[in-house]
């Protein structure tokens, strides 16, 4: 064979699998947010990308407690201590890290009855939601979102559960733009699918992504219920549980010890500022913790040991002399406060409906037009980088998602870009 022959068969590439090549063909909606934010997509639209004000960001950008910061110093300025964060943790997690989780959610949260045998400490939530799905749904069972829902499960769905597709309970109004106006309208959309195709499983975010809205109590309570009757899950993904406005939901206290078939995603991404810092944790029945130890073996084998030995030492000291609450509070009010400054810039310069923010980082724009194509006009003419809805549901088909969390300390930011966004829509 000549070297031309050898150097055409080496350079062949076996085909991926079905998954890759088929189901999840294209980019997600994920992929497409991050892809907008790229320098290179910014500059091939005409931009400086270090002049354009971007409301795309996902995450939070508030400063990690001090505390946190010494912790790790300390840990890591200690010969033996630095040792012992290279060891294996158990694959549920070290016994101390899953206590203090205990302690924070009744401390934080009144949430009483939860023990070390309702928690397993995993990398994040988002891997903590794909082995959940395996350990409760079998591949081809439904699962049923809000519509809209947080763009990535619709891939993580995909991966974890083949042939499964998610189901969308009607939440938001695209006439109205309003969230969740007839609870019992939504409750009866849920009857019917879990009646038409038997969902194992409703998942929820509360704050919900993209909306920022709190899900209603009544909604939520009329859920469990049907999922208790028809032995189905609801689980619940807390990303940004401590960042919500106003009074603290009542479901935020429900305990797995009372309702078995509540499965809640938590994670130190949000309201200690580790986005980088991977470390989530599920709060569920000894018996899923116990199928969700069985996944973690292959999926994780142990969670990360540096930040759990740290995170644990942080919630000790903070929660015995309550600066914890302290902290947790001064992060609430400043996206309280960054929130407001949104709205009052939505109301006074652009003319499209919203969604008023609850909690969380977002608000939803109603734009009635293709949204990907709305976001590519307003980046090219005004520098402002926003998000297409398409992949959060169906009602954001003609919506964009517009994030204030990263711009929690440039509120001057938030005004300037609202205003070119304003400007360029009244002058078209």
């Amino acid at each position: 064979m000549s070297q031309k022959d050898q150097g055409s068969v080496c350079s062949k590439i076996p085909s991926l699998s079905k998954l890759i090549e088929e189901s999840i063909r294209g980019l997600s909606p994920i992929q497409r947010i991050m892809k907008m934010a790229e320098p290179r997509n910014i500059i091939n639209m005409g931009r400086d990308p270090d002049e354009v004000i971007s409301f795309g960001g996902g995450w939070c950008n508030h400063y990690a407690p001090e505390k946190l910061r010494k912790k790790y110093q300390e840990i890591s300025s200690d010969r033996d201590k630095f040792h012992e964060t290279g060891r294996y943790s158990s694959i549920l997690g070290n016994l101390d890290i899953r206590e203090q989780l205990c302690r924070f959610e009744e401390d934080i949260f009144q949430l009483k009855g939860l023990s070390v045998d309702n928690i397993i400490v995993g990398q994040s939530s988002t891997q903590l939601f794909f082995d959940t799905m395996k350990v409760i749904c079998d591949p081809g069972d439904g699962i049923g979102v809000l519509d809209p829902t947080y763009a990535n499960y619709v891939n993580a769905v995909k991966c974890a559960l083949p042939g499964s597709t998610l189901r969308f309970v009607p939440a938001l109004d695209i006439e109205t733009w309003e969230y969740m106006p007839d609870v019992d309208n939504s409750l009866e959309g849920l009857k019917e699918l879990q009646s038409a195709h038997d969902l194992k499983a409703l998942v929820i975010p509360n704050p919900d992504n993209p909306t920022s809205q709190l899900i209603p109590e009544p909604f939520l309570k009329g859920a469990l219920e049907i999922l208790e009757d028809r032995g189905a899950f609801l689980v619940m993904d807390y990303a940004y549980k401590t960042q919500y406005f106003g009074e603290m939901p009542g479901s935020f206290s429900l305990s797995p010890d009372d309702h078995p078939n509540l499965i809640s995603l938590l994670s130190n991404s949000k309201w200690i500022s580790s986005l980088g810092r991977r470390l989530g944790w599920v709060e569920a029945s000894p018996e899923v913790i116990d199928g969700m130890e069985k996944v973690a073996e292959v999926s994780l084998l142990s969670p990360d040991t540096m930040h759990s030995i740290t995170t644990n030492s942080y919630l000790i000291e903070t929660l015995e002399d309550g600066s914890l609450k302290d902290y947790i509070e001064s992060v609430r009010k400043l996206y309280w406060d960054t929130s407001r400054v949104m709205v009052k810039c939505l109301e006074k310069y652009v003319p499209l409906p919203y969604l008023e923010p609850q909690g969380g980082l977002y608000t939803c724009l109603k734009v009635d037009m293709d949204p990907v194509i709305f976001c590519e006009d307003i980046l090219a003419n005004t520098g402002v980088l926003l998000i297409p809805g398409v992949g959060f549901g169906p009602s954001m088909d003609r919506g964009v998602r517009v994030s204030y969390g990263p711009l929690c300390y440039s509120h001057d930011l938030i005004e300037e870009g609202l205003e070119a966004v304003g400007n360029y829509l009244n002058s078209v």
